[in-house]
């Protein structure tokens, strides 16, 4: 009896996470966060929320705020910054386990914003990552401040 249990539960297991990582990986409408800066002004928005994350943070010194958060991205695990202009990072970070690949995107106004975008390459859901880094990245920018 007890067989026939574990055997139900590790193919409802099996089944489940099989789905998850084809919810994961699989999206037609993946797009590259690379071509998202429209006219140098702002940021794409992002078309699935599921999957992406944009924030504007008002900041004491957008100067500042961006040297320092070049910083941090730069001491980040797995995190590779491939481009960086006056205004505007473009990072690439790689998840641990799954190898997936999500766009960082940094871009500083002169009006002390800073708007601050992380969007997953493939998959139609990310399970928070996003959401969890660009926390991070926040929290580690005002710690900085402290």
């Amino acid at each position: 009896m007890q067989n026939k249990f574990f055997k139900k539960l590790h193919s409802n297991f099996l089944i489940f996470f099989i789905f998850i990582l084809l919810v994961i990986s699989i999206d037609k409408r993946s797009s590259f966060a690379l071509d998202s800066v429209i006219d140098k002004n702002i940021l794409s928005p992002c078309s699935n929320p599921n999957n992406c994350v944009l924030e504007t943070w008002q900041v004491g010194n957008a100067n500042q705020s961006f040297i320092e958060l070049s910083d941090i991205l730069k001491n980040t695990p797995r995190v590779e910054i491939i481009n960086i202009q006056e205004n505007y990072i473009h990072a690439l970070a790689k998840s641990r386990m799954m190898k997936f690949i999500d766009d960082i995107e940094i871009k500083k106004f002169d009006n002390n914003i800073l708007k601050v975008k992380s969007k997953s390459r493939n998959g139609l859901y990310d399970l928070g990552v996003n959401k969890r880094r660009i926390n991070t990245l926040h929290f580690r920018l005002i710690d900085i401040y402290k």
